[in-house]
């Protein structure tokens, strides 16, 4: 047997190799004397002013502004103007963009009051400056973090803002002059200062803290041990670790590349040793990977824009989105089944394996943090920012529970500071992100885009949702997640649910396909990470992660059509669909990986299609046919498997009887 130490070992140097890779990766400084403690010391300072919030919340636009004030600080000292200027010391351009903040922060904090008294009053030049200076310096805190994609496309709205009225009247509008923009955007709770930046300053950021703290306290060597402890001496043992450990690892951290980097640095290497080919198991960690940004309860920051535009709960969403979540993993938990049967592939000796007993034994106080969030979120009435401060508090006061365990306080700093530079690429963008959704209010222009759409379709709800997949698959391709969740809500979302579609299954039918980006060739940032681990061909990992993640594309059609499946409806109604649903996912393993109990004929594989298709697809017609086709092909692969199983029933009825 493995021992835990162990497996504590190998996730330490697996963690400490994902943060070397990562360092020198980012374009984020690296920076040590008393630069870097003094980076240390603000970023600290953020988590903790995040924290105490959390439980005793400010003025919404206090709140706001010195949350900008911290992110964009760290963002401007720590990313470079560009890729020439050197990474181990500070620049003078980020002390100039940090002064520049700060005054602006200052007045408004003086001025915003006196201002909101004078609605429709055109505001003095100098303001329309600060208002200009602070638009610049929020897109270039986007373009320093991710890149020039946002930054683009909020030019872009701008320019539509101003120069929109040049254009077709299907898309054109009125005449909306620069002091109009700025002043919009500058002094007020629906600019920069906006709901979206209100979101990241509470609901994100502590969440994001969260699975900082869960990481660091140890609780991805007690997910990886319980995987390995269940699957490790299976049949494809260490394929089946990878699904399930990025699973239970993606619930703390909700990331995807995040979930590749951490546990891939270990599955992957077991797969390759095992007999998987490097590129299989490069793509079986980057399905799996992808699946923890919406895998409850932490899920990706798109959650919480998600909540804003709906008005629900962030617990209704988790709710909703679990059960599309565990028909994600089983798919391919049964793919690699199959994959493990097709080229006969050993799970590992029982012998190294850890025992479930020990693991549980040893970690089970790190189920108490997520237990407490879930329980918060669902049960009690408590509100998401209270949630996520009594589940971080939960996280050292849990690990006590253990001495190997115990956080010291070195760790709870290392987490704090960790947690808020983990944090900045999505105050980059979020912040960003309301010049986007201001100027498209402004415009109308989401009106417009649902029309349209809903004319392209023929009034047709597939075809609406066809296009909409692509849109997202797009968009997804060159933007962030949040960014490109953010775009479609506000555009696409309102057509479909004109087009009778439940809001809440309009909003996760998009915020799946934004995600499926992370797989997606040509632009697959999760896939081309596996493979650099591997060591496999990028593309053709790529190619192969969509395959065996072909169920996240079928998914949302499932829930649109089916609300059920968000756990909406009749108890009997939601367990026949998730029953239907699973046999459906079964039978679509069945025919991507073209085996059952034998390999499959050509038209085999298309009834294994056909059967997955109409058991997924709502409807009791459509789930006998289904039944049909899936019991026929078991006869035709296995003649006498009911006979077998009668058989075996009855052999087992005694000892069941008398264990009774």
């Amino acid at each position: 047997m493995k021992p835990t130490t162990e497996i504590e070992q190998e996730l330490e140097e697996a963690s400490k190799a994902v943060v070397a890779q990562e360092e020198e990766k980012s374009t984020r400084r690296s920076l040590k004397g008393i630069s870097g403690k003094a980076i240390s010391v603000i970023a600290i300072c953020f988590s903790v002013f995040q924290l105490v919030t959390g439980y005793f919340p400010l003025i919404a636009m206090y709140q706001r502004i010195i949350h900008v004030i911290f992110g964009f600080t760290l963002i401007f000292l720590l990313f470079p103007f560009s890729t020439r200027q050197r990474r181990d010391r500070l620049s003078w351009d980020g002390f100039l963009l940090v002064g520049l903040l700060l005054y602006i922060s200052y007045y408004v904090v003086t001025h915003f009051i006196a201002r909101a008294d004078q609605v429709g009053l055109e505001p003095p030049l100098f303001e329309l400056v600060l208002g200009g200076v602070l638009i610049f310096l929020t897109l270039e805190a986007s373009r320093r973090t991710t890149g020039w994609s946002l930054a683009i496309f909020c030019v872009g709205s701008l320019l539509y803002a101003r120069f929109g009225e040049w254009l077709p009247d299907v898309l054109g509008h009125p005449d909306y002059m620069v002091e109009r923009i700025i002043s919009g955007l500058f002094m007020t709770t629906e600019g920069i200062y906006g709901a979206l930046t209100g979101i990241a300053s509470t609901f994100i950021f502590l969440f994001v803290l969260f699975g900082t703290f869960m990481q660091e306290s140890g609780a991805g060597t007690f997910f990886f041990g319980l995987a390995s402890s269940l699957f490790g001496h299976v049949r494809g043992g260490p394929a089946k670790i990878a699904v399930v450990a990025s699973s239970l690892f993606g619930m703390i951290s909700g990331s995807a590349m995040a979930n590749v980097s951490a546990v891939g640095q270990i599955t992957i290497p077991m797969m390759k040793k095992a007999g998987y080919k490097p590129h299989f198991a490069a793509a079986v960690e980057c399905a799996s990977g992808v699946g923890g940004q919406f895998m409850p309860p932490v899920m990706g920051g798109s959650v919480f824009l998600m909540m804003e535009i709906l008005g629900v709960s962030y617990g209704a969403i988790c709710k909703a989105a679990v059960l599309s979540a565990i028909l994600y993993y089983v798919g391919i938990f049964f793919i690699v089944d199959f994959e493990a049967v097709k080229h006969n592939l050993k799970g590992q000796p029982k012998s190294e394996c850890p025992k479930f007993k020990q693991v549980f034994k040893e970690g089970f106080h790190f189920i108490i943090p997520p237990a407490v969030l879930v329980y918060l979120l669902i049960y009690a009435n408590v509100t998401e920012t209270r949630a996520a401060f009594w589940a971080i508090l939960s996280v050292p006061l849990a690990s006590f529970l253990r001495k190997s365990s115990r956080m010291s306080p070195r760790k709870i700093v290392r987490a704090l500071e960790r947690g808020a530079l983990g944090f900045l690429p999505i105050a980059g963008v979020v912040v960003a992100c309301n010049i986007l959704v201001g100027m498209i209010t402004l415009t109308g222009l989401g009106l417009q885009i649902s029309s349209i759409l809903i004319e392209l379709s023929g009034n047709s709800l597939f075809w609406l949702l066809f296009l909409t997949m692509i849109a997202s698959l797009i968009l997804g391709l060159g933007l962030p997640i949040i960014v490109s969740y953010l775009v479609l809500a506000v555009l696409v979302a309102p057509a479909l649910t004109q087009m009778g579609v439940e809001p809440l299954a309009a909003h996760l039918f998009i915020f799946f396909f934004a995600l499926v980006s992370d797989l997606t060739p040509p632009v697959a940032p999760g896939a081309f990470v596996a493979a650099g681990i591997a060591g496999a061909d990028m593309m053709k990992t790529a190619w192969m992660a969509c395959r065996l993640g072909l169920v996240v594309y079928i998914l949302p059609y499932m829930f649109v059509y089916n609300n059920a499946l968000l756990l909406k409806g009749d108890l009997g109604e939601i367990v026949l669909s998730a029953v239907t649903a699973f046999i459906g996912v079964y039978a679509l393993a069945c025919g991507i990986q073209g085996y059952m109990f034998r390999p499959t004929k050509l038209y085999e594989r298309v009834l294994f299609f056909v059967a997955a298709i109409a058991l997924i697809k709502p409807g009791w017609i459509s789930d006998l046919v289904g039944l049909g086709i899936f019991v026929g092909l078991i006869l035709l692969q296995r003649p006498t498997f009911f006979i077998d199983l009668v058989r075996r029933l009855k052999s087992q009825a005694p000892e069941i009887k008398g264990g009774v």
